[in-house]
């Protein structure tokens, strides 16, 4: 089965559940970002070791999902005070450690941080922006098809016509018009849409559309960056022609920090 029909394959399976989780949030999405989490914590923390690192993979699993659980209750008022936990016993238990203290004790705050805490504000998002509740998943929303409208148009547009590779040392694949179309592409929904919503005007919109068009492939150049370091091509082979769970979420990771940022200053 070529590598393009098990991609539409498998987002004709996944892709309903997450739009889903997406539009309805509550529970059902903790539980899914949950998920989400623990497999790219599971992925991160395998390259860790194939690398010859020893991540406290127990530790870094349990403080991932207990921020998920903090973020969606209390929000990100809660960071502050559960990173100063997180670091403080991170320190303690480098003392406990036989070799690599600082290396290990570091990677594993690094998986927490990449995976748990950036894969958090997808719940953020859903629980707080657009002011208005009935908004709120038809946004979430929004930005995950804007995401993937851009990675699609990537895809194809720099397979089509794509002859620069403007980082060959980290993704060799990647091309300035998979960029170019994926930008536009992603530009348009969001632009359009967030308008469209009623709660963002003009300005708002195509600044989001910058945001989603810029954003989603640097969150896959920084993915692919880790992986070069790791030597892996793929972060595992958990979905059908995406690779693994990082492979898929690695703009999301990097999106939706962004646009909380942005929302939080308007």
């Amino acid at each position: 089965m070529s590598n393009l029909v098990q991609r539409v394959l498998a987002a004709a399976v996944f892709g309903p559940v997450f739009l889903a989780l997406f539009w309805f949030g509550g529970y059902p999405l903790l539980a899914g970002v949950c998920a989400v989490v623990a497999a790219g914590i599971w992925e991160f923390y395998r390259m860790l070791a194939q690398k010859g690192l020893q991540p406290w993979a127990i530790f870094g699993f349990a403080a991932a999902l207990i921020w998920c659980f903090t973020a969606f209750i209390f929000g990100l008022d809660a960071f502050p005070l559960f990173f100063t936990a997180l670091l403080l016993i991170s320190l303690v238990g480098a003392l406990c450690t036989p070799c690599n203290r600082l290396l290990n004790a570091g990677a594993t705050l690094f998986g927490v941080i990449y995976v748990g805490f950036l894969g958090s504000f997808i719940l953020l998002i859903r629980n707080t922006f657009p002011n208005g509740a009935s908004e709120q998943g038809a946004f979430s929303v929004l930005l995950l098809l804007g995401i993937w409208a851009n990675d699609i148009m990537a895809y194809f547009s720099g397979r089509w016509f794509g002859k620069k590779h403007p980082f060959p040392t980290i993704s060799p694949s990647k091309t300035e018009a998979g960029f170019i179309g994926g930008f536009a592409a992603a530009l348009l929904i969001i632009g359009f849409g967030a308008h469209a919503l009623g709660v963002f005007n003009i300005t708002q919109s195509l600044i989001l559309g910058l945001i989603v068009g810029i954003g989603a492939p640097v969150g896959d150049l920084v993915e692919s960056m880790i992986k070069r370091d790791m030597n892996v091509k793929d972060t595992s082979e958990l979905i059908p022609g995406h690779g693994g769970m990082l492979d898929r979420f690695d703009s999301v990771f990097f999106v939706f920090p962004c646009v909380y940022l942005y929302l939080l200053n308007l």
